[in-house]
C-alpha cells in the first residue's frame, strides 16, 4: 500500500491529509506498522470492528502542534479521548530522556 494513501483524506477530490485523526483497523495497523510509525502526521485511532481499541499519537504531530492548528486540535482531541493531558506527554518525554542518559553505551577505551 502506498504510504501516502494511509493518511489521505477520505474525500476523493482532496488528496491532502484530512483533518482530525486517521482511522485504521488492527489488521491494517499490523500490516503497515512501519509506515504509521515513520510517516503519520496526525493521530491515528485504532479500530476493531466499530470499537476504538487504541490511539497512536505520532511524535511528528506532537512536535508540530505549535505551528499547525489542525495538528494541535487533533492532538488535544486524541489526548482527551485517551484521558491524558499535554503535561503527561511532556513528563513521559523527560522520563525517557533521563532513562536514555543512564543507558548510553560509551565507546570502549583503546587497549
Amino acid at each position: 500500500m502506498n504510504r501516502r494513501k494511509l493518511f489521505e483524506s477520505v474525500v476523493a477530490q482532496d488528496p491532502s491529509p484530512g483533518e482530525g485523526p486517521a482511522y485504521v483497523s488492527v489488521q491494517n495497523l499490523r500490516q503497515h506498522l512501519a509506515e504509521f510509525l515513520l510517516y503519520a502526521g496526525r493521530p491515528v485511532v485504532i479500530m476493531r470492528g466499530r470499537s476504538e481499541v487504541g490511539y497512536f499519537l505520532p511524535a511528528r504531530c506532537w512536535r508540530q502542534r505549535e505551528e499547525d492548528p489542525a495538528a494541535a486540535a487533533a492532538t488535544r482531541e486524541m489526548l482527551a479521548a485517551a484521558g491524558y493531558q499535554p503535561e503527561d506527554v511532556d513528563r513521559s518525554e523527560r522520563e525517557y530522556a533521563r532513562m536514555r542518559e543512564r543507558t548510553i553505551i560509551h565507546p570502549r577505551h583503546p587497549r
